[in-house]
């Protein structure tokens, strides 16, 4: 019982006490031929290929949507700590970004159409009515569309996580979409798109780590930036401390100048391969750390948070 003959490939089986397919090497149950006879040709589809590292080169390879650095500026001065109680920055964080060249893209405009759907305050319900799941299937398309995406289905496919585009399409709904509550005992109020993209409220910030949304809520005077707490510069990765309507944010980190495309497709990876742990991976020659946790009253995975642990 302990062989992967005549097994490759093959779904879970809890029956058994090892497993014969690509996901038993993220679970660790494999069993001892699973190599020699399901990997390396002697029974089967060699399974897995592209590890986390693997997917994150891909994806920001094929970042073609991300901004590029003649397109946007943003202030490197002013450098703080989380239990700083001054400002420490003279500026904003962005001091120029050319909007024109990068909010019609389509991922851009669609993304951006989401942003005005939700309520940040968690004592505040929220619903999502038709038109707002129009605007929600217009920037699934455009994603979906995309090489990121596409690079990222490939591996979900290859280490099991969905079978085909539907149950793909699915599982991003699932993660960053439909709504739960925040709580075991709350109102149905969050989702993973708004907590982590868009940003939510009680008596501080929570969430908040995407860059688009800090340049749009800054540039409208909602935020003040009152400088970086730590960064990396290779991959333009900042970690802020700021208000937002005047509530604090002691350390909220994100990607600058990425596609939405690639925030979606780095947290999906890392919150179905290591949720609720440390994912770590090397990219463009750099290693780094995603941090992500479930909604762990609700079945299923979803996103409660996920950000760049810089």
């Amino acid at each position: 019982s302990e062989t992967c003959s005549g097994r490759c490939n093959a779904a879970l089986d809890n029956t058994k006490p090892c497993q014969c397919n690509s996901a038993c090497v993220n679970f660790g149950d494999c069993c001892p031929d699973y190599q020699s006879l399901c990997v390396g040709g002697g029974g089967g589809t060699p399974d897995v290929t592209c590890d986390i590292s693997c997917l994150a080169n891909q994806l920001w390879d094929n970042d073609i949507n991300r901004v590029q650095v003649w397109e946007y500026e943003i202030n490197h001065q002013g450098q703080t700590t989380t239990s700083s109680t001054s400002d420490q920055a003279a500026q904003s964080l962005f001091t120029y970004l050319q909007e024109e060249n990068v909010f019609l893209k389509p991922t851009y405009s669609t993304f951006l159409a989401l942003l005005d759907n939700y309520t940040p305050s968690t004592s505040v319900a929220e619903s999502q009515d038709a038109a707002e799941w129009i605007e929600i299937d217009a920037f699934l398309d455009a994603i979906l569309a995309t090489d990121v995406m596409n690079h990222l289905y490939n591996f979900l496919v290859e280490h099991g996580h969905v079978t085909d585009a539907t149950s793909y399409r699915e599982v991003i709904k699932e993660l960053w979409f439909n709504l739960y509550a925040r709580s075991s005992s709350g109102p149905i109020n969050s989702s993973g798109f708004e907590h982590v993209l868009v940003g939510e409220t009680s008596s501080k910030v929570s969430g908040f780590h995407n860059w688009i949304q800090f340049y749009l809520e800054e540039k409208k005077g909602a935020i003040n930036y009152q400088g970086w707490v730590s960064r990396s510069q290779p991959l333009n990765i900042v970690a802020a401390r700021f208000t937002w309507n005047g509530l604090s944010k002691a350390k909220g980190s994100f990607f600058v100048g990425v596609s939405p495309e690639f925030d979606i497709a780095i947290y999906t990876a890392c919150a179905l391969t290591k949720p609720n742990s440390s994912c770590s991976f090397t990219m463009a020659g750099t290693s780094l750390t995603i941090q992500t946790y479930d909604v762990a009253h609700k079945s299923g995975l979803q996103v409660a948070t996920a950000y760049p642990n810089i």
